[in-house]
């Protein structure tokens, strides 16, 4: 009879988390619905917004193999998706953009916190819902064009597989692989970047199989499934204009964030690193930049490690105040951000901006690299799935943080791995809640 009652409490208490899964991202859902219905044009343009419309536009008048040149310089994968929206409506186009973005959003969310919640992780289901779909700059960022938001609602699909997967020690399922690997190469052809987080997630879940084979199988599958998004890209670019490649702005992007005097962000000063054509050729190729960097790097190591100081500081920065740095000044929070009113007046900017709004930055900053990894240290010691999801979160984070050491410091760069670093923090916050309230 004892073990009934129990049991009949717990189911309670699963379907109460279980309705709470449910709601947090319905409710944000709806508070967007309600934004965007006061916003003029229904949504806000991102940081390249205009030049994703560019794209559109060249797409919308050529078709699949314009020869725009925005196309080939950026990937072209984010402004094809909003190109096949276009070909629904053009006038609700923004609309169409913040509803999808949103709706994708909200059922990540609950896909991850639902499959967590299955498992010896289910105390971070709530908080983790709560957290994400609430974030005033990550979910609100859904109606902003722009691939950030899609695609930490990615990376939020593929952690919900890999637990779905990994939770009730299930035989091995080839699906599961297809599925993650479809969803990096979604985020992939939004911003290739993000491919190589992907590859590394694959290769630690590859390895908690004990079977070599199936781990190797498992690997393989996810990776020729998220070729297919770059492949895609330049066999677009062949066609197109006939060059093999995603993209022709990573060189740009890299001498950006490098030379003897800069500081690694967009703000750049000094002379670029220097960089010799190929003879006969009297310009430098965007590959040939790549190389000249990368050369720079290996023989200025100190100059290297500074740079990566400061583009570390410039990536967890804040939204706003003395130490940000970054494309995000459109980002939506800041329009009911109270530092924003505080700096309207002498005395608040004074505040905002000296020694007191610096020192709280520096604490934001230093805050959340340590939740950050406070976080993947609590996880790691519960089982081995909760050990998988924290690792397979801090990995993703990681790269990106190192991918933006090794091109521009920029805050926006965290963004699309925000939902896996929001994970961890909201772990070693909720940890240390439940301490300090069986202590008291």
């Amino acid at each position: 009879m004892a073990k009934k009652v129990k049991q009949a409490l717990l189911n309670k208490k699963e379907q109460k988390l279980h309705r709470y899964l449910i709601a947090f991202p319905v409710i944000a859902f709806v508070i967007k619905l309600i934004t965007m219905s006061n916003i003029q044009g229904g949504g806000w343009l991102g940081a390249d917004g205009e030049n994703y419309f560019k794209g559109v536009d060249g797409l919308y008048a050529d078709g699949l193999f314009s020869k725009a040149e925005i196309l080939n310089y950026w990937p072209a994968g984010y402004p094809i998706l909003l190109w096949l929206l276009a070909l629904i409506s053009i006038t609700k186009l923004v609309y169409l953009i913040g509803i999808i973005q949103s709706i994708f959003f909200a059922w990540a969310t609950y896909y991850l916190t639902r499959n967590l919640s299955k498992t010896s992780l289910a105390w971070i289901a709530f908080p983790v819902s709560l957290f994400i779909s609430f974030n005033p700059t990550l979910s609100l960022s859904t109606l902003a064009v722009g691939y950030e938001a899609p695609v930490a609602a990615c990376f939020m699909m593929v952690l919900g597989i890999i637990v779905s997967n990994k939770k009730d020690q299930a035989e091995f399922q080839i699906k599961h692989a297809v599925f993650a690997g479809a969803w990096i190469a979604l985020a992939s052809f939004m911003q290739p970047r993000y491919l190589l987080a992907g590859l590394v997630i694959f290769l630690i879940w590859a390895l908690t199989y004990a079977s070599k084979k199936q781990g190797l199988i498992l690997a393989m599958v996810a990776l020729c499934t998220t070729l297919l998004s770059p492949a895609a890209l330049i066999a677009r670019n062949v066609v197109a204009i006939d060059q093999t490649s995603i993209s022709t702005n990573l060189g740009v992007t890299m001498s950006i964030g490098a030379g003897d005097e800069t500081k690694g962000g967009y703000n750049r000063t000094g002379p670029e690193v220097p960089c010799v054509p190929t003879p006969p050729s009297t310009s430098v190729t965007d590959n040939q930049k790549v190389v000249c960097v990368v050369k720079w790097y290996l023989t200025n190591p100190v100059k290297t490690l500074k740079l990566s100081i400061y583009k570390s500081v410039y990536f967890w920065s804040p939204w706003s105040g003395p130490l940000v740095e970054g494309t995000m000044a459109r980002n939506p929070w800041l329009k009911i951000a109270p530092t924003q009113d505080l700096v309207k007046t002498q005395s608040g900017a004074d505040l905002v901006n000296g020694p007191f709004g610096k020192m709280i930055s520096w604490l934001w900053i230093l805050g959340q690299v340590v939740f950050l990894f406070y976080g993947f240290y609590i996880l790691r010691r519960i089982d081995p799935l909760s050990k998988l999801v924290a690792n397979a979160s801090l990995s993703a984070v990681v790269v990106s943080w190192l991918i933006s050491i090794g091109t521009i410091g920029d805050h926006r760069f965290r963004l699309p791995t925000m939902s896996l670093s929001l994970l961890l923090q909201v772990s070693a916050f909720w940890n240390l809640k439940k301490k300090v309230t069986k202590a008291l």
